[in-house]
């Protein structure tokens, strides 16, 4: 069976997906807010990451840091009202 290389990739970004996703959703149970800056902090990491490796736009870890600030943010804004 010939399976395009395209195709794997997604599939290895959807194991991804539902690892990050268990894993924020356990977080949750017990800090939501953590579980928001790890989801905002995986996506920023997988974003630079899909562009180191397909050449494309320019991969920056500030990138990745202004993704994950806003789940960081909301931690911090969901402790204070706690």
């Amino acid at each position: 069976m010939n399976i395009p290389r395209d195709k794997i990739l997604h599939l290895i970004m959807g194991v991804l997906a539902v690892a990050v996703t268990y894993a924020a959703v356990w977080i949750g149970q017990y800090n939501l807010g953590l579980a928001l800056a790890f989801v905002s902090t995986m996506f920023g990491a997988f974003y630079e990451f899909q562009q180191w490796y397909r050449g494309e736009g320019q991969v920056d870890v500030w990138d990745a840091v202004a993704t994950a600030a806003p789940g960081f943010v909301a931690w911090g804004l969901l402790e204070l009202i706690r």
